[in-house]
């Protein structure tokens, strides 16, 4: 326990270190700055680094230990509440009943169904078939006398496989089923997290076997438990073993499934009563600049509350509903984005679950191929990298092309990541032109 805690507290020292110089860096003249070869050496060395899981409670539960931020969520909810109350009433007026109204849920659930049964496949697939392929390779890895000949083979294999039933598979459902809306999500976003659970597995499982190899004794893969435990747990890193709280909070669950449901009805309602009334008849009306603003503005707050419930019932209530069964006792899944000051801060701690699995995998395994150089270059694929992933999962999901995410991310992430990688360039160029 010693070690580890000591490991803990290092890497946490270390990454808010780093984060101070780097804040700093910008408020200092150029020759005062940190010499090129000790910062290069400093970013080789965050090469090494592995994400680190520590016990820890989501942001919004440390928050809702302090009284006043109680105080502001029970306003909120209970707007929500008034919202809702005053739609209901009004439709049960109209129409002599109580109404409930759960027609546009039914309808973004159409044939549900369908895409718990091609979930249902693609989970028995990212279950089995990635798992056996590493025990076929790490059990053959010392008998035979073309190791990478072997490797090479089992990695198109597993790819050819996984284009099969994580790329063929849900695209034919989608095109050849008539799914609602959330259906689609349904399908597309189990799609691409096998994906990057496989990924993470693989990558992870892989290097250990290969240092294993050359030592005496038996190679021994990971176990099947630990795998299907990983294709649960709310992470996209895989590891042996992760921090396990001592029992279950069932009332949390409760709790959690109760904030999820009443998540998706007030939804349900803020789509009814306000997006669709606000572009039912765009189309029919003359296009000018003021219609546009005018819509814009006012889709503001109601977009600015969509943006912050699909984040609150999907990375807070779903998520740690799912920690708490699992004993997942790390619940550190977002962090405080709405204090963040620029698009890059943002990008980083509004969803830590993918953003690890970004950094870990794309980040680091492109700057390890380039010896530790390209960090611009590698902040630009990963920009570009999710803006694709982001405008795959709009565009199936509402069956139209409206590249609104793909020019947030790439555009806006774009110039970031050129930004920090013309940096040195320009570093170089005033440095010269100064001697």
């Amino acid at each position: 326990m010693k070690v580890n805690v000591l490991e803990q507290v290092h890497n946490q020292l270390s990454d808010l270190l780093d984060k101070t110089l780097e804040e700093a860096a910008h408020s200092i003249p150029w020759h005062l700055r940190v010499d090129p070869a000790k910062k290069q050496s400093r970013e080789k060395g965050q090469l090494l680094k592995k994400k680190v899981f520590v016990p820890q409670q989501s942001l919004y539960d440390t928050l809702m230990e302090v009284e006043h931020f109680r105080t502001i969520r029970h306003i909120f909810v209970a707007t929500l509440c008034i919202f809702v109350l005053k739609q209901i009433i009004g439709d049960s007026i109209d129409e002599g009943r109580l109404v409930w109204d759960f027609d546009l849920i039914i309808s973004s659930f159409r044939q549900l169904p369908t895409a718990l049964f091609a979930w249902l496949c693609m989970f028995l697939y990212t279950l089995f078939v990635p798992y056996q392929a590493l025990q076929i390779w790490s059990g053959r890895l010392k008998m035979t006398r073309f190791p990478n000949l072997l490797t090479v083979t089992l990695v198109v294999l597993v790819l050819l496989c996984h284009t099969a039933m994580l790329g063929f598979f849900p695209l034919y459902i989608l095109l050849s089923c008539d799914l609602g809306i959330a259906s689609r999500f349904i399908v597309i976003s189990e799609q691409i997290r096998f994906l990057m659970k496989s990924h993470s597995f693989l990558r992870e499982s892989m290097p250990p076997l290969l240092l294993a190899r050359d030592q005496v004794g038996k190679i021994s893969p990971p176990e099947l438990s630990t795998y299907l435990y990983f294709l649960f747990c709310p992470t996209l890193i895989y590891r042996k073993s992760y921090p396990r709280d001592p029992y279950i909070r069932w009332s949390y669950v409760i709790q959690k499934l109760v904030e999820f449901l009443a998540s998706i009805y007030f939804l349900n309602f803020l789509m009814k009563y306000s997006f669709i009334p606000m572009f039912k008849n765009m189309h029919k009306q003359p296009f000018t600049i003021k219609i546009l603003l005018l819509s814009i503005f006012d889709s503001v707050v109601s977009g600015i509350t969509l943006g912050i419930m699909i984040h609150y019932f999907l990375l807070h209530c779903w998520q740690n509903m799912f920690a708490e069964i699992l004993r997942f006792a790390d619940r550190s899944f977002y962090k405080d984005w709405w204090n963040s000051r620029s698009f890059s801060g943002f990008f980083r701690i509004w969803n830590i679950i993918i953003h690890d699995w970004l950094y870990y995998y794309i980040y680091q395994d492109i700057l390890r191929l380039f010896g530790g150089r390209a960090r611009g270059g590698a902040m630009l694929i990963v920009f570009l990298l999710s803006a694709v992933v982001h405008e795959y999962l709009l565009t199936l999901a509402f069956s139209m092309f409206f590249p609104v995410m793909f020019v947030l991310f790439a555009m806006i992430g774009g110039q970031y990541s050129l930004g920090k990688w013309t940096e040195p360039l320009l570093r170089g160029f005033k440095q010269g032109r100064v001697a």
